[in-house]
């Protein structure tokens, strides 16, 4: 009783310091929060009981998927049983659930269906939701690095560590690999996949195929001394070794690490942040080039392509090898595309028609990254943040419309969120990224609906000498700022912390699962349960033997007719033939020019 009373004077307090304006610290009792003492659990990392290594994390992945399973069978419910022929990954970098709430009223108003807050995303409507836990074995807020690592190979990983687990060695490039879902996929006879707006030697994307100690060593030039012939580059990885120079569909930006470059490309918005700048190699090797010729005997000759003319071009019914890179970096922001740049949803559609081949085929894996969702939100553009957002929801659209909901298990996740926040009382239809308190007359300061704990937009918005005197604030007020200025794709939202990067958030982040298998998402889990919902669902890696349920629908496809209707060509999918007039209406005409020089 002492101690309540006691916590209930150092609480009034703080109370009375905070609305008098007054800086203190915080209480001594809740420091104690943190610097020892007799309050909060105890925990002594120092001496962990097992190593968080590959194994560690299979059996953690292992026993939710026993646990699932077991609260399915209590009520009598076997959905989860379900196989997938086809399995599609979608991951929203970054997309954490402010961003998704945000993006899906921005969808509303770009698209001016009314006041935006009623308006749904694609996902919205998937049957199955689960939250799953991001952080990386060594930080509690990840990297996109380790969290791809835990989704594709089911082992959670250091925060940077690509395709390797805990035990990962600069001077030992065998030392902690792990498997991806697309080496499993691959060893069932199944096409494989990856479509992406970043660098395709970028983290997410490069979880798939790489194993390299840091997520940084893309080229040649970024690999350091010590590890120089133990480590190979991630974009010599991808043509080099199985399962990247086996996969059918690779599209992305990214042309510098591969060793070519377009030396005439256009930059018409210029946008900042270190993601800006890409290495370039030294080794004087033309990746793609290697390539082509790694499939050169193929009985359809492979594709290569750079700009969107030439990808809508491909005829996707005889190529099985497609390799697409339209850009030296990244794919630029879409709510500011160059022309001869494809957008997500053209990459996606034109991936699922090289990948789908019926039964002449076991199915496919397919990754689909918005990778730039992410990198909007590291230089606190909202606007190309949210926009991005849109983008990934008409490729998540293309692909409910075009495959058989009765074959395809489709996963729409992010890796991890951000420091961003959707706030204030702005009224109902009030514009996401305007004022949250424009209507509020008597407010000294307007400020935005959103807004950052930290990034580059804190100096943007900082007041320095031209504050009012007199006043206490030291944002600039928003009426410095003109309308065409805060409407631009580069305009930064205020943030409070002083960064050159925003940086990610710690929180779970949602899982939307569509199709065969779904069911198996659901609760809260570790980020690495993915891999096994997939594995599972899928018939391929470590959870297909978990019990007879692949073996039956190995037995039952033996003896399905070959010329079974196709679902997704016949309307069959309710969602997705709902879908369709949306897709269309919001599909560009973009300008299709070539403009590459090699």
């Amino acid at each position: 009783m002492h101690s309540l009373v006691m916590l209930g004077f150092l609480w009034a307090g703080l109370v009375a310091c905070s609305w008098a304006g007054v800086t203190t610290q915080p209480p001594p009792l809740i420091r104690t929060l943190s610097a020892g003492g007799d309050i909060g659990p105890q925990f002594d990392v120092s001496k962990p009981t097992e190593p968080e290594d590959a194994e560690f994390w299979h059996k953690v992945g292992l026993r939710q998927l026993e646990k699932t399973i077991k609260q399915a069978q209590r009520v009598k419910e076997h959905s989860y049983q379900k196989k997938a022929r086809n399995i599609i990954v979608f991951i929203g970098d970054g997309m954490g659930i402010s961003t998704i709430s945000a993006g899906r009223i921005y969808k509303g108003q770009y698209l001016k269906h009314g006041y935006g807050e009623e308006e749904t995303l694609v996902f919205d409507d998937f049957p199955n939701t689960g939250m799953a836990k991001t952080y990386n074995v060594d930080k509690q807020v990840p990297d996109s690095a380790g969290t791809a690592t835990a989704i594709f190979s089911g082992s959670k990983t250091h925060y940077g560590a690509i395709g390797m687990d805990a035990t990962r060695s600069k001077k030992n490039g065998q030392q902690g690999r792990v498997q991806s879902v697309m080496e499993w996929a691959q060893k069932e006879g199944k096409r494989t996949g990856v479509v992406t707006t970043t660098r395709i030697t970028h983290a997410t994307p490069a979880a798939t195929y790489a194993h390299i100690y840091d997520r940084d060593w893309e080229c040649d030039t970024e690999v350091p001394a010590e590890s120089v012939g133990i480590h190979v580059d991630i974009a010599r990885q991808l043509v080099e070794n199985a399962p990247g120079n086996r996969f059918n569909v690779i599209l992305g930006g990214g042309m510098s690490p591969m060793g070519i470059l377009n030396a005439s490309e256009v930059k018409t918005t210029i946008f900042e942040g270190p993601t800006e700048t890409i290495c370039s190699r030294a080794d004087n090797r033309n990746l793609p080039a290697e390539w082509l010729a790694h499939h050169a005997n193929d009985t359809v000759p492979p594709a290569l392509v750079h700009n969107r003319k030439d990808l809508l071009n491909v005829d996707v019914k005889k190529v099985d090898h497609l390799m697409g890179l339209f850009r030296n970096n990244h794919i630029t922001y879409s709510i500011a595309r160059e022309a001869g740049e494809p957008s997500l949803q053209e990459m996606t559609e034109t991936a699922l028609g090289i990948l789908e081949r019926g039964d002449k085929s076991n199915g496919y894996v397919l990754l689909v990254e918005g990778g730039r969702i992410d990198q909007g939100h590291h230089m606190n553009y909202a606007r190309a943040a949210l926009h991005e957002l849109y983008e990934f929801d008409l490729a998540i659209q293309a692909a409910v419309n075009n495959t058989d909901p009765e074959e395809t298990l489709i996963l729409v996740t992010a890796d991890h969120s951000h420091a961003v926040t959707f706030n204030g009382y702005a009224l109902r239809g009030a514009d996401i990224l305007g004022t949250a308190n424009s209507h509020e007359k008597n407010d000294p300061m307007f400020y935005e609906t959103i807004s950052y704990a930290n990034g580059p937009g804190y100096w943007d918005h900082l007041a320095n000498d031209s504050r009012p005197q007199n006043s206490s604030n030291m944002w600039l007020p928003l009426k410095h700022f003109t309308e065409e200025e805060r409407t631009a794709p580069t305009y930064r939202h205020l943030a409070t912390v002083p960064r050159k990067d925003e940086t990610h958030g710690g929180e779970d982040v949602a899982v939307f699962a569509y199709g065969p298998g779904s069911s198996l998402i659901r609760g809260v889990f570790e980020q690495n349960y993915l891999a096994y919902v997939m594995s599972y669902a899928g018939c391929l890696g470590p959870a297909k033997d978990f019990d007879d349920s692949c073996k039956d629908y190995q037995n039952e496809q033996k003896e399905r007719p070959l010329d079974k209707p196709n679902p997704s060509k016949s309307g069959a999918s309710v969602l997705g033939a709902s879908l369709i007039p949306i897709v269309t209406a919001a599909t560009a005409d973009y300008s299709r020019t070539d403009g590459f020089v090699e």
